[in-house]
């Protein structure tokens, strides 16, 4: 065993301090003091007074290392540890070299709980709720005896240096910064620190009080060490610090239109002006959308440099929030302060003419053209020209109005993938630009056309799932149909190979209808292609479709039968009859619509007894046979639904024949219902896709029609692989032969 070290001169100080004490921190260090040095054997010098606190810390049961010179804590970490505990006791020498290290603050701390035991002292509240610094000096002094009385707060989180932020107390802040430092970057319950909260309340005098100036260090409590306010400063930090929501002072200052505080925060961090909110909003498109313009004139003015805007997310540029609010008065403010941001590109390249004619702001797009007429044919990364975004969208107006100022043939506006506006528009589903293309005479070299990959519009509407865009096109006779991409298929072809076989949704379908009646060719390879992407059919589906109608035409038989034996107003009886050969019929026989019920409810029943039988061929076990019985035992059922409505319009009109206005009423209703009813009937069973004029003439206004009244919901996009690429190639071989609407 090695000899016990004689502790140092500042050892023996604090030993000393310690036994003046019976409570607190000294009085414990003097305590275990006295067991670890029994148990030191030989311990470096330099790292004797580490190894106390560390010691200490660990409760008297820190393992000492025997016949070592150091403890289990390396010395550097120890001293770290001690250094920080040594700043809040004891005062530093003022020519010590020592750098303290830095403690990077997190800008987006989670916010502690503050509980009801840490309340502040109501006096030291009202003392700085009346800026009196006499007050708020005289209670400290007198409950200086408590621990922690800075660190108190209230019961929102608020630190007394929040409450002096608040109230714009100047002194009694730069008292509190002076003797307790860390508060500067204590945060309350929404996570907002003194610097939010002065902004928030315009208190610029207390701002500036907040935030010294670079490179000057404010003054100190002896006990504290050097202020940490120069730290946050040097780096930035306290003007970058963001609380629950995201914002920075400069965006609190920005929503409550404090300018002078904006000015102010601006040239103590101007990059503070492109930082995100959690809605990803910046303090330019702040104050766009407040539409202050002065705010936005002094950010426009005090950002150094206009390269800093070049490249940035479209999020951060005051630009593009202008545009999205459709504010022509900030374009105008914008076109005086800075007209380079007219030029500037987002990180996908785009510029702000290209924003605004996808999001369709006419106005905006003509102001722009005024000032960035080259911006017209600027591309976005992805090689598309603004107009091109227009398409996209659907605004035809933008369209029109781009088409004049651009290059004067319409047929050089390709993009990347060779593609003119017609292709993007019928590509995006955009059916009035399509049909705005169509209209003008000038674009008619466009209508043919293909892109790269060989495809025209209706290839690009067909493998995309547009119906009301392969219906607009395929109506133009102009449009030759017969066109093959560079796979050497047709638009039919492309679908079969990007659809469903059998078409399951409606969008296929009604895409595949109208194909068809416009006599779109399926070339051999789209025939092949149908052959092996066919689906097995699925035996279970079919069986559970016959077993549906089969209830359906039992119930509807039995229906029509009841009604046929209780006729309505009744039967003769031979007590009530004058005429013996009256009796037994019906009283209301020789009325019409009493013989229009008798007859409607005897097709009911005889058409539902038909399709009940048919379906029996369906449990023969062939699969051909029984979706053959499924179509023809729908087709009796349809008719059987409709007799039986109309004999039931027809009962009830004549039982309540005497009073007009119910009659009448009753009659409207069942026309309607037997429209509404008839109409979707005839949808379902009509061959909407036979390549016949007269089919495709009705499938064109029926499936329009349809897809009105289905709005959006027949519309919606349709991901497959396959999208714009090549769907197959020339020397693809299969065997057999599948055609028909309904087998692509």
């Amino acid at each position: 065993m090695g000899r016990l070290v004689e502790p140092s001169n500042f050892t023996k100080k604090l030993i000393e301090r310690g036994s003046r004490r019976e409570t607190g921190w000294p009085r414990y260090i003097f305590l275990c003091l006295g067991s670890i040095v029994k148990r030191l054997e030989s311990c470096r010098e330099s790292c004797w007074e580490s190894c106390i606190f560390c010691c200490i810390i660990v409760s008297n049961c820190c393992i000492i290392v025997s016949n070592c010179c150091c403890c289990v804590y390396p010395a550097a970490a120890c001293q770290g540890i001690f250094d920080e505990f040594v700043s809040h006791y004891f005062k530093r020498p003022e020519h010590s070299t020592e750098e303290k290290p830095k403690h990077p603050i997190d800008l987006k701390k989670v916010v502690p709980d503050y509980g009801a035991y840490n309340l502040m002292d109501p006096t030291l509240y009202e003392a700085v709720k009346e800026d009196d610094i006499d007050a708020f000096r005289n209670t400290l002094q007198r409950i200086s005896t408590e621990k922690d009385i800075l660190d108190r707060t209230s019961p929102s989180g608020n630190s007394l240096l929040h409450e002096a932020a608040s109230f714009g107390s100047k002194k009694i802040a730069k008292d509190i910064i002076d003797h307790h430092p860390s508060l500067l970057t204590r945060r309350n319950i929404i996570g907002d620190t003194a610097l939010h909260v002065a902004a928030k309340r315009g208190k610029l005098d207390v701002l500036k009080v907040l935030t010294v100036d670079s490179g000057k260090q404010t003054s100190g409590n002896p006990l504290e060490g050097p202020s940490l306010a120069y730290e946050y400063n040097d780096d930035m930090q306290l003007l970058r610090m963001q609380n629950q929501v995201g914002n920075t002072a400069l965006h609190e200052a920005v929503i409550a239109d404090g300018l002078a505080e904006v000015e102010y925060l601006l040239s103590k961090d101007s990059e503070t002006a492109y930082y995100l909110n959690e809605e990803g909003v910046s303090p330019f498109c702040l104050a766009a959308e407040t539409g202050n313009k002065d705010i936005l004139r002094r950010l426009l003015e005090l950002v150094d440099g206009n390269d800093k805007l070049i490249g940035r997310p479209r999020r951060e540029s005051p630009i593009y929030a202008v545009i999205l609010q459709r504010s022509l008065d900030m374009l105008e403010e914008i076109a005086k302060t800075k007209q380079v941001l007219f030029h500037i590109r987002d990180e996908k390249g785009k510029t702000p003419l290209y924003f605004a004619a996808s999001k369709g702001y006419l106005e905006g797009v003509q102001f722009l053209l005024h000032y960035s007429r080259q911006s017209t044919l600027e591309r976005s990364t992805k090689g598309d020209f603004p107009i091109h975004a227009a398409c996209k969208n659907g605004h035809v107006n933008v369209v029109n109005v781009l088409l004049e100022e651009q290059w004067p043939d319409p047929t050089e506006l390709l993009n990347k993938e060779g593609q003119n506006i017609l292709h993007v528009a019928a590509k995006s589903g955009k059916d009035v630009v399509v049909k705005n293309i169509l209209r003008n005479p000038k674009l008619e070299k466009l209508l043919n056309a293909k892109d790269n990959g060989g495809n025209t519009a209706v290839h690009l509407a067909s493998m995309n799932l547009h119906p009301k865009v392969v219906v607009s096109l395929t109506w133009d006779k102009r449009i030759d149909l017969k066109l093959t991409n560079m796979a050497g298929l047709t638009a039919l072809d492309v679908l079969a190979d990007c659809g469903s076989i059998p078409p399951t949704t409606f969008t296929e379908r009604y895409t595949v209808w109208a194909l068809f009646s416009a006599n779109t060719p399926l070339t051999p390879i789209g025939t092949r292609i149908l052959r092996r992407r066919r689906i097995p059919p699925n035996q279970n589906r079919i069986k559970d479709m016959v077993n549906l109608l089969s209830l359906v035409t039992i119930l509807v038989a039995t229906v029509t039968f009841a009604a046929g034996l209780t006729v309505p107003g009744g039967i003769n009886s031979s007590e009530s009859s004058d005429h013996k050969k009256d009796q037994g019929m019906a009283t209301l026989v020789h009325r019409g619509m009493f013989q229009v019920f008798i007859v409607c409810d005897t097709i009911g029943m005889y058409c539902s007894i038909i399709g009940t039988f048919i379906l029996m061929w369906a449990q023969l076990g062939d699969y051909h046979v029984a979706f053959t019985a499924f179509r023809c035992a729908l087709f009796f059922l349809g008719i059987a639904l409709f007799a039986t409505s109309l004999a039931f319009m027809a009962a009830v009109y004549v039982v309540v024949s005497k009073v007009n206005w119910l009659a009448t009423l009753g009659l409207v209703m069942g026309i309607t219902f037997i429209a509404f009813l008839s109409t979707n009937y005839i949808m379902l069973i009509f061959p909407l896709g036979w390549p016949h004029p007269v089919f495709h003439y009705i499938s064109h206004y029926t499936i329009l029609v349809t897809l009105r009244f289905m709005g959006s919901n027949v519309e919606a996009p349709v991901d497959h692989k396959k999208k714009d690429s090549q769907p197959a190639k020339k020397d693809e071989q299969f065997e057999g032969s599948v055609t028909g609407p309904d087998s692509v």
